[in-house]
């Protein structure tokens, strides 16, 4: 029985990969983050002794390349098959190529001449890569030794290509037709177009420790939290952790967690420092809340160790990463500033993920005093539109979010879901938020994230309070305008920073048909693919409910509770643990 479900859970993988690859019809779209890992793995082969299960696994592909076209690599496009082809024996995996034969894709696939045309590029891609990366890591080397090192042939080639004449003037700078196009292929190319952007020279690695993290901490990581120029919370906890044990030990542990991705050799070392410094930061936080100091601090580390524990791949036995929101029942409301950005990135967590909980639950749950607590009252009309630079929207709208979330939990009657629904409505109508920025690149992401945080709320009170279903054109026509939002956002290069909005993405996906949710699929893979990020848990838990969604009655464009029934259990292949909740921030 356990063989047959590795042999079912391999083939499942293989058709997803064949759906998503039908997707992009001449390949010119499709990433290949996944494909370039296998092969660069198959062109080059571990050698014997540990590895030589790998090493076998990938002689089983390498054969497979070779007997039935190279397309078939394509098929670890989701960077799903590789490992479950390692699950199966000799016998299963004749069964799992005979299985695929029988279907008209994978033939289509292994006979289409694109797809030979892209994994030879995708070699060539990986040899120039290599090479570079001999060359830079001489030059590396070169610092220490004080040899001078030679540029490469293709490195010469390359800059001939593409120089100008220093007589010839630059031209003049051509402003993007949508923001989408400020995408930039060069940061891409560098690997820094994602939410890094800066990784340590590898001179520096076996240096001081903690001097290491916190240069990447500030260089590499807090670039790519917020695009604003202004004002950058991640980094003013810097000046926190001056005086504050327990955050700079979350900081460290933060900032581990994500050079593991950069530093390979090295992995399992800052692998054990992060577990080292968040424990670190867990003991000083509790001697700090005992002793009654620096609540604002407290703050800050449960901020950190919040952050870690949402972007990490816990296990289902884990705690959930909301924990950390405990800060707030065991510090006295009257010691913290409830209006500081700690607390609102907390706060905006929450508000976010219980609009993924059904009604029941709701009514059921015991509320952090986070979220009991009228935190709003009193917040200044301007800084209450003010778009928060790490969060992507303001308070105002946090506050109408939570209000819709609190609806619809069962303590009202629905004649009084009405009336506030339409108080909430014209509220978000007339919603203006703003930003200090001036104007340019950035400001246009930073407002056109707010603005989809702004439709997205629209759609949920909508579908939540009122019962509009996809169908309805009350809830179409929003659906467009934020598809094309999302569709223009960056998803990679140095204006894509961690403020992409997805629960705004999430609420698109759900209320789309499914066309437009694969094109959203499919612009957000460079995201998916990148550093370590919410997204692909919130995929995940859509791409299960899709069975769901395609069963629903495009005769009805009203049906009361539809929301809450998708959140159930039964709705999804792919169900929360229970107390777990998903982040969608």
């Amino acid at each position: 029985m356990d063989a047959d479900r590795r042999l079912t859970k391999a083939l499942e993988a293989a058709n997803d990969a064949l759906q998503h690859l039908s997707m992009s019809s001449d390949f010119a779209t499709l990433d290949c983050t996944h494909i370039d890992r296998l092969l660069a793995r198959v062109v080059d082969l571990p050698t014997e002794g540990v590895h030589r299960n790998s090493r076998r696994n990938l002689l089983v592909i390498r054969q497979w390349m070779l007997t039935e076209g190279p397309g078939v690599v394509l098929l670890e496009v989701l960077g799903q098959l590789y490992w479950r082809l390692g699950e199966l024996n000799g016998k299963q995996f004749e069964r799992f190529k005979a299985s695929l034969q029988e279907q008209k894709p994978y033939l289509s696939l292994i006979q289409d001449t694109s797809a030979v045309t892209l994994v030879i590029q995708r070699i060539r891609h990986i040899q120039r890569s290599k090479s570079d990366a001999c060359q830079d890591f001489l030059c590396d080397l070169s610092d220490v030794t004080g040899i001078k090192v030679e540029p490469s042939s293709t490195e010469m080639e390359a800059l001939r290509a593409t120089s100008t004449s220093p007589l010839t003037p630059p031209g003049p700078f051509t402003p993007p037709a949508s923001i989408h196009s400020l995408d930039s292929s060069a940061s891409q190319e560098t690997g820094f177009g994602s939410l890094i952007k800066h990784a340590p020279r590898s001179s520096m690695w076996g240096g001081d420790m903690e001097k290491l993290l916190i240069d990447f901490y500030v260089n590499g990581f807090c670039p790519g939290r917020t695009p604003s120029t202004g004002s950058n919370t991640y980094l003013s906890l810097l000046r926190i952790a001056e005086n504050s044990e327990s955050t700079r030990y979350a900081l460290l542990s933060l900032s581990a967690s994500y050079i593991c991705d950069y530093l390979h050799s090295e992995k399992e070392r800052f692998h054990q420092a992060e577990l080292f410094y968040s424990t670190q930061a867990l003991q000083a936080l509790a001697r700090q809340i005992t002793n009654g100091q620096s609540y604002d601090a407290a703050l800050a580390t449960s901020m950190l160790l919040m952050h870690h524990d949402a972007v990490s791949n816990s296990d289902e036995l884990s705690l959930c990463w909301s924990c950390h929101a405990n800060i707030f029942d065991t510090i006295p409301a009257e010691y913290f500033n409830h209006r500081s950005d700690p607390a609102l990135f907390i706060r905006t967590q929450l508000v976010l993920a219980r609009t993924s909980q059904t009604s029941y639950t709701l009514k059921h749950t015991r509320l952090h005093s986070l979220e009991t607590e009228d935190w709003y009252a009193g917040t200044p009309p301007g800084e209450a539109q003010k778009i928060c630079g790490i969060l992507g929207l303001s308070p105002e709208l946090l506050f109408l979010i939570s209000s819709i979330t609190s609806l619809a939990s069962g303590n009202q009657d629905a004649r009084n879901v009405q009336i506030y629904g339409q108080h909430l409505e014209v509220q978000l109508q007339s919603l203006r938020q703003w930003t200090p920025e001036q104007p340019g690149d950035i400001r246009e992401v930073l407002m056109a994230t707010a603005e989809a945080f702004r439709i997205a709320t629209l759609i949920y009170l909508r579908c939540r309070l009122y019962g509009l279903t996809r169908f309805s054109p009350a809830v179409m026509e929003l659906n467009d305008a934020l598809a094309q939002l999302l569709l223009s956002l960056p998803v990679k290069g140095p204006l894509y920073t961690a403020i992409y909005p997805v629960w705004p993405l999430f609420v698109a996906a759900v209320t789309a048909n499914s066309e437009k949710r694969d094109r959203l699929y499919q612009r957000v893979v460079p995201i998916r693919e990148g550093d370590k990020n919410t997204l692909p848990a919130v995929l995940k838990r859509v791409s299960g409910m899709r069975i769901w969604l395609a069963n629903q009655d495009a005769t009805q464009p009203r049906r009361i509770g539809w929301w809450d029934e998708m959140l159930q259990p039964t709705s999804s292949t792919t169900a929360l643990p229970v107390g777990r909740l998903l982040c969608l921030g």
